[in-house]
């Protein structure tokens, strides 16, 4: 719910608590008012035809347009000095029920005489009053309701206009153009703060995002820059004549050299991926990216003798980057078979839900997510530099592709949802893979169910 209907609903709850309490509160007040202004009038009334006794003179009937009833007072013992009042709503004698009466029986004494003087007269009831002030009510809710609804939005495209515009102007943002935040002039000091906020905040994204993309850009720069040449010489040295441990010495400084170059690219490529430098909106044919990726590593398979067994749908089409794409299957794949056994199997399966890659391998030593961290790998292999996963695991947030690792039964098994509402589901579905039967001695063995 929107902060302009939040706003109308508790006005108008607020409006709904305070008014029955003030009907009441006006009710109990028009009632007695009508009750006390017709009691002294009646009371005027009688008082009126008492002097008239005294006087001797003969009272009218009526007086001020009232009945009037005049009889010898029949009672005994001491006479009422205060006038009786007596309130009744009965439906008698042919009264209305929306009608209440008042009566006012004074007592007087003339001429030796003691009258009962009695005037009457009818009010509106009790229930009238409340059904009219009820309807007014339920009038005044519902013309309050409908105003506020109506004068709100058509306030809020003045007022909040700063605002949305802000709001709009904040998705839209995007850190790698380096464009200052543009926003609209307002009035309300509300809205001049949280411009203010928001400039200061994205000028300092910008100025930071600036800072490490340079940073990064330079790094790499000058850190491949002394690689390449130690690796020159390297391969100037080993043409001289050395002897074996010479020999092994420099092969130990080549290999950390290419992990340490190794390092310093995928690095480099987590650095993008954080800066989101690889957005796209076009679909690209997941399958035949994924066909490529397999066929280039034909002969990575067949050095260690590994079965891959390949069960894929046509044309799957998936929303990402192609040259992440490439990166994703390529990580995937080399880890399965780094990790693999000799004579090992790798299965693959590719819906228009889900890419499934799993391995035979020995159980990792650590809990399986947490081999998505960076740095962090299993003991079975120290080729890895454990960067991996981590780029396969960035690659996937940046795709909002939910990715799961699992080990059950000897296989390693990594799942990339390309559905985030539905990776539940498939994810409490899904099952290891059964081991499939080697096809072949040497080469490996490719099955494209397409």
């Amino acid at each position: 719910m929107n902060l302009l209907n939040k706003i109308s609903i508790w006005f108008i709850a607020i409006v709904l608590l305070v008014t029955p309490l003030s009907m009441y509160i006006s009710y109990t007040n028009i009632k007695k008012r009508l009750d006390n202004v017709e009691i002294e009038r009646l009371r005027s009334v009688n008082n009126y035809v008492a002097a008239q006794l005294k006087r001797g003179e003969t009272p009218e009937k009526t007086s001020q347009g009232l009945p009037i009833s005049i009889k010898p007072y029949a009672g005994s013992g001491i006479i009422p000095t205060n006038p009786e009042i007596i309130h009744t709503c009965l439906d008698n004698n042919g009264v209305s029920k929306n009608e209440c009466k008042i009566q006012i029986n004074s007592f007087v004494t003339a001429a030796n005489k003691t009258y009962k003087i009695s005037s009457y007269s009818y009010i509106t009831s009790t229930e009238q009053i409340m059904k009219g002030m009820l309807s007014a009510l339920i009038l005044k809710v519902l013309l309050i309701t409908a105003i506020v609804f109506i004068t709100a939005r058509i306030l809020s495209r003045y007022i909040l206009k700063p605002f949305h515009h802000a709001i709009d102007n904040i998705h839209q943002f995007n850190i790698q153009k380096r464009e200052p935040l543009q926003l609209l002039p307002t009035s309300t000091n509300e809205f001049k703060k949280l411009n203010e906020f928001l400039r200061l905040m994205t000028d300092k994204a910008i100025e930071d995002y600036t800072s490490v993309k340079e940073f990064s850009e330079n790094a790499s720069h000058e850190v491949q820059t002394p690689l390449a040449i130690i690796q020159s010489k390297i391969e100037l040295l080993a043409e001289t004549e050395i002897n074996g441990k010479q020999a092994a010495l420099l092969t130990d400084i080549q290999n950390s050299i290419d992990k340490l170059s190794r390092i310093n690219r995928s690095l480099i490529l987590l650095t993008k991926l954080n800066n989101h430098e690889f957005l796209t909106e076009e679909k690209l044919k997941f399958c035949k990216v994924e066909k490529e990726v397999i066929q280039a590593y034909s002969d990575h398979l067949a050095l260690k003798n590994i079965t891959l067994n390949r069960h894929c749908e046509k044309d799957v089409f998936v929303k990402i980057h192609p040259a992440l794409a490439e990166i994703l299957l390529n990580n995937l794949l080399s880890n399965a078979i780094r990790h693999n056994l000799k004579n090992g199997k790798i299965e693959i399966k590719l819906t228009s839900k889900f890419f499934q890659i799993s391995n035979t391998g020995l159980p990792p030593d650590i809990p399986t997510q947490e081999l998505f961290k960076r740095f962090k790998k299993s003991n079975q292999s120290t080729e890895s530099i454990g960067l991996g996963l981590s780029i396969v695991q960035q690659i996937c947030d940046v795709n909002t592709f939910p990715v799961h690792y699992d080990f059950a039964d000897g296989w390693h098994s990594i799942t990339v949802y390309f559905d985030n509402r539905k990776s539940q589901f498939f994810r409490s579905t899904s099952t290891q893979p059964n081991p499939v039967a080697e096809i072949g001695a040497i080469q490996p063995t490719f099955n494209f169910a397409e």
